[in-house]
This record gives structure tokens, C-alpha cells and sequence, in this order.
């Protein structure tokens, strides 16, 4: 939708920033990033596969994507990554990935019974 924003004596319509969340399963990360694009006011998209998420963002051209990369067995996010920079909507996107901590990677390939893998 557009917002009206005031500038002066004037008023400026402004498109709603459309955010694109690429995640395999709903975790207290992707509620995190849900409730603060809708505490921004922006429009939120989940997504739980490449394929939903490159027809999403060809669909509606989001401005921001943030894909879950913490879960390597799930997708792989450096490829959908490089599926939508080939497209031609994603010129202006930013694109941003969520990785796990390093402590945490070398923890779980230690194979520490505390962490979720």
C-alpha cells in the first residue's frame, strides 16, 4: 500500500518497503525479523523454499531479502542467492544472509550436545 508522508505543506505518497524472509522453518529468528518489519511498517513476506522465494521476489520486487544460511541442510543459500543477483529486479536489492556465530560452528562440529544443529 501507499503511505501518505508529510513533507512541509505537501504530501508525498510513498510506497510500503517490501521485505523477503527465506526461511526453512519458522524459529525465534524469522519471528524476530517478521515482527520488526512489522513494527517498521514494512510488508513482510515469508518464504520456505528457493523456488517460493525467487517467484515471490519476481512477483512483487522486494527491496530487501534476508535468507536463513544457519541451516546448510535445508537449501543452500549461497545458490538462491546468486539465482536472484542474475535477475534484473535485483539490481537495487539488498540482499542480507543469517549465519551462525563461529563459536557456534565449531562447537556443533565438535559435536557438543548443546547446540540444536
Amino acid at each position: 500500500s501507499v503511505r501518505e508522508v508529510p513533507f512541509g505543506p505537501m504530501r508525498l505518497h510513498q510506497d510500503q518497503l517490501q521485505v523477503l524472509l527465506v526461511f526453512a522453518k519458522e524459529d525465534s529468528q524469522c519471528n524476530g525479523f517478521c515482527w520488526a518489519c512489522e513494527k517498521a511498517g514494512f510488508r513482510c513476506n515469508i518464504t520456505r523454499t528457493p523456488e517460493s522465494a525467487l517467484e515471490s521476489f519476481l512477483d512483487k520486487h522486494h527491496e530487501i531479502i534476508i535468507i536463513d544460511q544457519r541451516h546448510s541442510r535445508y537449501f543452500d543459500a549461497e545458490a538462491l542467492c546468486r539465482s536472484i543477483r542474475a535477475t534484473k529486479p535485483a539490481e537495487n536489492t539488498v540482499i542480507i544472509a543469517v549465519a551462525r556465530r563461529e563459536r557456534e560452528v565449531l562447537l556443533s562440529e565438535r559435536g557438543s550436545p548443546f547446540l540444536e544443529n
